[in-house]
């Protein structure tokens, strides 16, 4: 697949799309952007682990290896349903987040928040536009995003760098009216067109999908 180039106009669509009554097609080429970032970004976690820049043990290795054969899998769900990501390249607002397992894990759960919120909107807006099975999608993924959000919390909590229970919310946080707000938000965040250091998709090293089941809805 040939890369994108994350173009000022592409990066001004994926800001306007948040302002706007969002398509399905709109919708799935925002959420397959983002994917492709969760994908990059773990990929570029994992190899600074491996390479000892990056106190990782190795359960958590398995895991983040585990939660981008899961982000890849929703990658080629959605782009095989017609889904054009944006953009294949990213920014690293911080270098840290791949030398520091602190930051990293603030910034995954941050994250995540994000990525379940912009499922829950896609959710809610697929609903009014009459498409039960991508409502299904939505929900489907989401919950898989919160199964990682509630992981990465256990792994900040046991090393001191939250407070809390993993599991410390009944209902997941709605964050977002629109995908396209989702968008803005990682644009705004420095993920998209931003200043760091630029990573393209799917990042380094093999995908592995040991231990991963139901790689298809």
């Amino acid at each position: 697949m040939a890369m994108l180039n994350a173009t000022p106009g592409r990066i001004a669509l994926l800001a306007q799309t948040a302002a706007q009554c969002e398509t399905v097609q709109q919708i799935i080429d925002i959420a397959a952007t983002a994917e492709a970032l969760a994908v990059t970004a773990i990929g570029g976690a994992i190899q600074s682990a491996l390479d000892g820049q990056l106190a990782l043990n190795d359960e958590q290795i398995q895991f983040l290896k585990a939660a981008r054969a899961s982000e890849q899998a929703h990658y080629e769900v959605l782009v095989g349903a017609g889904a054009k990501p944006l953009t294949l390249t990213f920014t690293i607002p911080d270098p840290r987040i791949v030398t520091d397992a602190g930051v990293l894990l603030t910034t995954a759960i941050n994250l995540e928040e994000a990525f379940i919120a912009a499922y829950l909107a896609a959710a809610q807006e697929f609903a009014i536009l009459g498409q039960p099975d991508l409502v299904k999608l939505a929900l489907q993924i989401g919950g898989v995003e919160a199964e990682h959000r509630a992981h990465l919390r256990f792994y900040a909590i046991s090393a001191s760098v939250i407070s809390g229970v993993p599991n410390n919310v009944a209902f997941e946080k709605s964050l977002f009216t629109s995908v396209g707000a989702a968008a803005e938000a990682l644009i705004q965040l420095g993920f998209i067109g931003g200043d760091g250091p630029e990573i393209t998709y799917p990042g380094p090293g093999e995908i592995d999908y040991s231990g991963v089941t139901q790689l298809r809805p």
